[in-house]
Order: structure tokens, then C-alpha cells, then sequence
């Protein structure tokens, strides 16, 4: 499914918040999947914290489109889920999931998305050069569908 002009979600694989007071209860907020925490070191939601405020984005949950591979690319870089050429690292993504997801039901179907996701798309991602974060534009928009239809409650759709 795909949400061109629609403000969404991300993956990471994976994602976070602002800044000032409001990081921390945010950032709790944004790190769950199904109402579940994820299970992620203050570190590591730090990071993603640092991509949204990069990015000018108050919410994983409502990225806009135009907003999204920089994004990505800036929590693919900041948890070194790259090769030292500036490609996709595999290994390290899958490691990531298995480590990070919650609840357990949804490790081996976001598992699956996102290497349907890097099958389809992720030989074009070439971030070494790519300023504007273009070749992570489908392999971000892919793992973000996978990750807001695993993780987005009922509650949060309707908003």
C-alpha cells in the first residue's frame, strides 16, 4: 500500500520525536508497536530523535512524504545500518529488527516486509552521494508501509 501525499509513518525501523520537554513522553510514544514498547535503549531513541529534529518532523506517526528518505537515511546513518559504500546492509537491518521489535508476533512479518522491501527496491539505495536522499525514496516508502501496518493501533488510523 502505498501513501504518496498522505503525512506518514516511518520504519525503521524504525522512529521519534521533537525536542525540549516533550522528548522524553514523545519519544515514548513513538517508539511503540501495537501500544508495545519497542525495545530500544534511551540511546538509540535519542537518534531517532535527533533524524525528526534534523528533518524539521514532530512524528514518526505523521511524516510528510517530501520528509521521508531524508529521514530514513538519517537513522540508517546514525545506527549504522550502511556499508561503508553507502548502501544497505542487510545483515545489520535484519539484526536490528530482531532486536528492537515488539510485540514478538509482528518480528517475522516485519521481517518479511522489509525484505520484500530490499528485494523490490533496495539495490537503487546509494546514499554516499545522493544529497537529496533519493535512491532510499522507494525502500523508505516500502519499509514505512510495512512498519504502519504492523505497528499503526486502530486508534491512530482514524486520526
Amino acid at each position: 500500500m502505498c501513501l504518496p501525499k498522505v503525512e506518514i509513518v516511518v520504519s525503521v525501523v524504525v522512529l521519534v520525536v521533537m525536542m525540549g520537554g516533550l522528548q522524553e513522553v514523545v519519544a515514548q510514544e513513538e517508539t511503540m508497536c501495537r501500544g508495545v514498547a519497542l525495545n530500544m535503549t534511551d540511546k538509540q531513541k535519542g537518534m531517532i530523535t535527533e533524524c525528526l529534529t534534523e528533518s524539521k518532523i514532530k512524528s514518526v506517526w505523521k511524516i510528510p512524504a517530501d520528509k521521508l528518505s531524508c529521514f530514513g537515511v538519517c537513522i540508517l546513518k546514525k545506527k549504522e545500518l550502511l556499508t561503508a559504500e553507502g548502501k544497505l546492509d542487510h545483515d545489520k537491518i535484519f539484526s536490528y529488527v530482531e532486536m528492537v521489535m515488539k510485540p514478538d508476533e509482528v518480528k517475522k512479518p516485519m521481517k518479511d516486509g522489509i525484505e520484500k522491501c530490499l528485494k523490490e527496491h533496495g539495490d537503487k539505495v546509494q546514499v554516499k552521494d545522493d544529497t537529496k536522499c533519493m535512491t532510499f525514496l522507494e525502500a523508505g516508502q516500502c519499509v514505512h508501509d510495512v512498519f504502519f501496518e504492523l505497528c499503526m493501533d486502530d486508534s491512530r488510523r482514524r486520526r
